[in-house]
């Protein structure tokens, strides 16, 4: 293990232990925008993240999902979702994560995804493969989509959730079956594991889908956008797959 994932993993496990302890306590909601919230705890637990990256490289370029940007032409930067999942977390649904990952040069490198509720870590480093806790991850191998679960999130537009239904109305008929996670990070490091075998997404924003980028790539699974090409975390579209099932996704997005 690298250092650099060594790091993260504290980042995340701290962040985790945040989240652990308000899960149960009074909840303080704010509005972004329609359908788009905060809560108290995504803002305590990016800033215990901030301050522990700041206390080991006070310069790092730090892209996070509320409020902090880095500066124009960074190279190398921390992209960090404390809470993805907030509307799970607000209602106390049991399913939601700390995503943090470190990007050089456009591609993610370490991603951490941490499920604190039940001690879940998935972690990966570019090129050394992906782990839940010390379990190497390996993508499914599910190549009939008759046999897939698949599983999606919403968007929060209008035309993404119409994009998705129709979609769906497709997909449902075809598949095992289908479930809505409400993490886009848990989904992709889900995928990773083999617990399920495609994930859609209309509308991530980058933070929602850096650490699952590598996570899922280094378990075998294949992540493309909306036009089939390779998929990166800084595009809204995605859809993500087993390898065998990887020209079925394809053409179900057009």
């Amino acid at each position: 293990m690298s250092d650099r994932l060594d790091f993260t993993l504290q980042l995340a496990s701290a962040a985790g232990r945040v989240l652990r302890e308000r899960f149960l306590a009074p909840r303080e909601i704010h509005a972004k925008g329609w359908r788009d919230f905060y809560t108290d705890a995504d803002t305590a637990a990016q800033q215990t993240i901030v301050d522990l990256i700041h206390s080991h490289d006070p310069q790092a370029a730090i892209l996070a999902e509320e409020g902090l940007t880095p500066p124009l032409g960074a190279t190398s930067l921390w992209v960090i979702d404390p809470l993805d999942g907030t509307t799970n977390y607000a209602r106390r649904f049991p399913t939601f994560s700390v995503s943090i990952a470190y990007v050089e040069q456009g591609q993610p490198q370490v991603g951490v995804v941490y499920d604190p509720l039940h001690e879940r870590v998935f972690s990966a480093e570019h090129a050394h493969g992906a782990w839940l806790n010390s379990d190497r991850l390996q993508a499914a191998s599910t190549d009939e989509i008759a046999s897939a679960i698949v599983a999606l999130d919403w968007g929060r537009g209008e035309q993404q959730r119409a994009q998705t239904l129709e979609w769906l109305s497709r997909t449902g008929r075809e598949c095992r079956t289908t479930r809505a996670l409400g993490s886009a990070a848990l989904g992709l490091s889900y995928l990773a594991a083999g617990w399920i075998d495609v994930y859609f997404h209309p509308m991530l924003a980058p933070w929602d889908g850096a650490a699952g980028q590598v996570i899922a790539e280094e378990a075998g699974a294949r992540l493309f956008n909306f036009a089939g090409a390779r998929w990166n975390y800084t595009e809204p579209d995605c859809i993500a797959c087993t390898p065998q099932l990887t020209e079925w996704a394809r053409r179900s997005i057009h």
